[in-house]
């Protein structure tokens, strides 16, 4: 499933490996969540992806699987779930 996933594109893999993409900013040398209103277009981008790869995992996946991630909140925590 992982060769599936990353050729489809390989940020969808970035995402589960690495986690939802989360924007952040700089400020005083202190890094914060920048707030909605201040997200670029490649922000917007990368934050998709996780809801991407989650659609995915949900297609690909037999009902009784998707049944035991429905509580999961994004691909990470779904990945690990499964045990892939």
């Amino acid at each position: 499933m992982i060769i599936y996933i990353q050729s489809i594109e390989y940020d969808l893999w970035l995402s589960i490996e690495n986690g939802p993409y989360r924007p952040i900013k700089t400020k005083n040398g202190i890094s914060i969540t920048k707030a909605r209103n201040e997200y670029t277009d490649d922000d917007e981008n990368l934050f998709s992806m996780d809801a991407k790869a989650m659609n995915i995992l949900y297609c690909v996946l037999s009902i009784s699987k998707v049944n035991r991630i429905r509580s999961c909140k994004n691909t990470r925590d779904i990945w690990h779930a499964l045990e892939i």
